[in-house]
């Protein structure tokens, strides 16, 4: 079986073209992807490709250049190879920052970043792209972001049916490691290899993230969690249809009760979904998405695979057509993305039973770029909604979720959702302003404070009817390369909360220097 598939690449390489680097997800270059397809709607399932869209040479720098230094800082990467059978590319990954909490005018620092890592990318033969990154981190966050991060760590087994949390779990990174007073060390790694075998037909192996939609949220399949591996297929059938279906191997935080390693494994779940595009016209792109998961190994035994599962068809990939929710979990949705000249409508809805109660999910969005006529000035307003108990299961451990973190969205679910973002960019200077307004019924505090756990409820601290919290995250920054995203910034974010006679209130001022070629969602 491996020779064979040697062979199949080697023969298909007849058939490839060139330009097959994977395309950046991290919100900066989503943003730029659909900006740059104007009226087309090219691609809702992310990450995308250069062969769809040269972004790279769309988003190029026009600002003037003084000096070879200058251009190299700014337009290249740290190492650059261009041969005839060769590209590649490797630049430092970096984010050094301080940030003061509370009171803004106190002399003390107690929120930090340091990450060092290294990022490649590059195509061989103009035929296959690839990328690979590596970060290690130590960190220290506010207190509720602690508070999210903890709750969703690992779990360890006292004794039967009762586990101890220990350690955390980071969104969009890895579990952590304690590090000095208060602190996380962590560190992922991530790649992708990319194969056209056909022009209508191509894959992707790795463990790369998957984004699906247009917005800045997903209700339907978001890079929230961690890496997982994974296999995804494309198939362009004809100038209408596309088809896509994603494989991948997840995990619960949950160790199993005995091993012979250093330390016990964790729980697996197989994760399918599937894609079907529908194009009447450029402009419109209409998607049905059907995903779920099925428990592989808990911490007792192994599962018996049912095999339905991974047949490639729509909605053959949870219990909404096969049935039997205790061993197959999952939601079924529709994606819609309307691309106008300036504006950009989008949509989600998406469906889940939980117990016996079928619950709908939604989501409403709109982009307006060059808004009001001001180049580069862009407005994205969003609404989302999600029920209680949407993206649970009726056995806890099949719940819509991977390393413990939601698929989805990272609230959770039991909550509507208005996000507004305005940025302006000019030269290599930019302003982007982020509010996130929460509105949460129904529940404990810890729930509508944090996140609601789509595991179990969580312990009962103080209930309450309802409650609301206000985000408000402002920067200020220069981008120095495009490429890999490197900025130095300067970013306020506060954070309000109201439930009953409670209120929670915080703020943080940072500055640094990064490069973000990945998302974090931290305004839960």
């Amino acid at each position: 079986m491996k020779n064979l598939l040697v062979v199949a690449i080697v023969i298909s390489c007849h058939f490839l073209f060139a330009q097959n680097r994977i395309i950046l997800q991290q919100s900066y270059f989503k943003e730029k992807f659909i900006y740059h397809s104007k009226n087309k709607s090219i691609e809702t399932f992310f990450p995308a490709n250069t062969n769809q869209l040269n972004l790279a040479h769309l988003n190029r720098d026009s600002t003037p250049i003084y000096s070879d230094v200058e251009n190299y800082i700014c337009n290249r990467f740290l190492i650059e190879v261009k041969k005839q059978d060769i590209k590649f590319s490797i630049t430092p990954i970096i984010n050094y920052s301080k940030g003061r909490v509370g009171t803004l005018d106190s002399n003390y620092w107690p929120v930090y970043r340091n990450t060092r890592g290294v990022y490649m990318e590059g195509d061989i033969l103009n035929k296959i792209g690839f990328n690979f990154s590596f970060c290690e981190n130590q960190a220290r966050f506010q207190d509720y972001e602690n508070a999210y991060f903890n709750q969703q760590g690992e779990n360890y087994i006292k004794y039967y049916g009762k586990y101890s949390i220990q350690n955390a779990m980071i969104p969009g990174a890895s579990r952590t490691k304690p590090f000095k007073t208060d602190g996380y060390d962590y560190a992922y790694s991530s790649g992708n290899i990319h194969i056209n075998f056909h022009p209508k037909f191509q894959a992707e192996f790795g463990n790369n993230q998957h984004f699906i939609g247009s917005g800045y949220r997903s209700l339907l399949l978001s890079d929230n969690s961690s890496n997982a591996p994974s296999l995804r297929l494309k198939w362009k059938i004809n100038r209408f249809f596309d088809y896509q279906i994603l494989y991948r191997k997840q995990l619960n935080l949950y160790r199993k009760l005995s091993t012979l390693a250093v330390e016990s494994n964790y729980e697996t779940k197989l994760f399918v979904a599937s894609y079907l595009t529908f194009k009447p016209s450029k402009s419109i792109s209409i998607s049905l998405f059907t995903a779920g998961n099925q428990l592989r190994g808990d911490s007792i035994s192994m599962h018996k695979l049912d095999a339905r599962q991974i047949i490639p068809l729509p909605l053959l990939q949870n219990d909404l057509l096969l049935g039997n929710s205790s061993v197959l979990n999952g939601i079924t949705g529709v994606n819609i993305d309307i691309a106008l000249k300036n504006i950009r409508i989008y949509g989600q809805f998406a469906v889940d039973k939980f117990n016996t109660t079928w619950l709908g999910a939604g989501q409403l969005g709109m982009y307006y770029f060059d808004a009001f006529g001001v180049k580069n000035f862009q407005i994205q307003c969003e609404w989302n909604q999600v029920p209680k108990n949407f993206y649970a299961a009726d056995r806890a451990k099949l719940s819509y979720s991977n390393y413990n973190l939601p698929s989805a969205h990272p609230k959770g679910n039991n909550f509507k959702e208005l996000f507004l973002k305005l940025g302006y960019s000019f030269n290599r200077f930019y302003a982007t302003s982020r509010t996130n307004v929460y509105f949460t019924q129904g529940g404990n505090l810890q729930q509508q404070y944090i996140s609601n756990s789509i595991f179990s409820a969580c312990p009962s601290v103080i209930t309450i009817n309802e409650g609301n919290t206000i985000l408000e995250n402002v920067e200020l920054g220069y981008r120095f390369n495009r490429l890999y995203n490197g900025t130095f910034f300067v970013n306020y974010q506060g954070r309000a909360s109201s439930f009953d006679k409670i209120d929670l209130t915080y703020q943080c001022l940072m500055l640094g220097l990064r490069t973000s070629i990945t998302n974090e969602y931290f305004d839960f």
